[in-house]
């Protein structure tokens, strides 16, 4: 019971976090975590969805840095419908860390260990 109570308490806490951010984002994962300076972490089977567009990602961790206005998906990064403010539009995308800029809508992914990105784009 207090699991599921704490479960739904992060889950709103979450949504208001993100709510203030131009692009507005569910996060679930198996924990997740606040620090005091506003900065968000979940863990564990995280899956992000945009509530503005039909954006969805999965990962082992996301980050949430409020200063550098930053979210970071790590490990067994997949990417569904994610758009830049500059048109680019990516369809789907595995790779091994993505870093979206919530004040710009821009992002960044990379692979690592000699894996590759692999994108479908659409212009």
């Amino acid at each position: 019971m207090k699991f599921s109570l704490l479960s739904a308490v992060l889950f709103l806490f979450t949504e208001i976090l993100f709510a203030q951010e131009k692009l507005n984002y569910t996060v679930t994962s198996d924990s997740q975590l606040q620090n005091i300076k506003g900065n968000f972490e979940a863990i564990g089977n995280v899956i992000i969805k945009s509530t503005n567009n039909n954006f969805e990602a999965s990962s082992n961790k996301l980050t949430y840095d409020k200063d550098a206005r930053t979210l970071k998906l790590v490990g067994n990064v997949f990417v569904k419908n994610l758009e830049s403010e500059e048109g680019l539009s990516i369809q789907e995308s595995y790779g091994d860390e993505l870093t979206i800029f919530t004040d710009s809508g821009l992002f960044k992914f990379n692979s690592e260990n000699k894996n590759r990105v692999k994108t479908k784009l659409k212009f």
